[in-house]
């Protein structure tokens, strides 16, 4: 699964995704969180594509007002088309969640450890997304979105059996392509990142509270007997 995340690397986005403009309010975070606002790259209709911030937690345009328990952080790929909130979704409402890494835990000796995964060649990665609008209090939209999950890999499964869908880069064009409708075209992008392209090490245990958002978050901890090796 994903339930945290870093976006440290604003000033690369840019660069990475080819953007017109960077929202002025864009700055680092080391500790992303469900239920906050956070940015994320969607298709544009004349083929660019632009940051917006966007609620982690899918808010289905269809939910009843105080549904709070209506909002799911990720999706996983295998049900995407059979599932009624997302299925209408994967046509058109694709998104790209750009993150530095994430966090994933570890159940070791009655205590929970966490890790942090990156890109072994420090480049930021496109996680896959869906993305709906629904209204808020006031009737105004609110964007929010879900991030895409797949049976993990061999590196990450003594973590967790589910890890988010990171595209390869060859395949975000194809993802965030509104011309592209068909979700069966889009449903074989969603695989396994490949184990040689990543690292991971375990980390404080201060990102579990998330009013820490400092780089300290993912500095490596003390190596301790029994913990995975990245």
């Amino acid at each position: 699964m994903c339930g945290r995340y870093v976006i440290a690397g604003t000033t690369e986005l840019s660069e990475r995704f080819q953007l017109r403009q960077i929202p002025a309010e864009l700055f680092p975070t080391w500790n992303a969180a469900p239920s906050q606002e956070l940015p994320v790259i969607v298709g544009r209709p004349d083929g660019g594509v632009e940051v917006r911030f966007m609620q982690w937690g899918l808010l289905p345009r269809w939910r009843r007002e105080g549904q709070r328990s209506l909002a799911p952080i990720n999706a996983r790929a295998e049900t995407l088309l059979e599932k009624p909130m997302f299925r209408g979704l994967v046509p058109g409402q694709r998104c790209i969640v750009p993150v530095d890494g994430f966090f994933e835990w570890r159940a070791l000796d009655g205590r929970k450890q966490p890790y942090y995964i990156t890109s072994r060649d420090g480049a930021l990665w496109g996680l896959a997304g869906l993305y709906d609008e629904s209204p808020g209090p006031h009737g105004e939209p609110v964007a929010s979105y879900t991030i895409i999950t797949t049976a993990a890999n061999d590196m990450l499964r003594p973590l967790h059996e589910r890890m988010p869908v990171i595209l390869r880069r060859d395949d975000e064009a194809e993802w965030l392509d509104r011309a592209e409708t068909d979700p069966r075209a889009v449903e074989q992008l969603l695989l396994p990142y490949p184990d040689d392209r990543i690292e991971l090490w375990p980390v404080s245990t201060a990102v579990n509270n998330v009013r820490n958002n400092a780089p300290e978050l993912i500095r490596p901890a003390e190596r301790q007997p029994g913990l995975l090796d990245g």
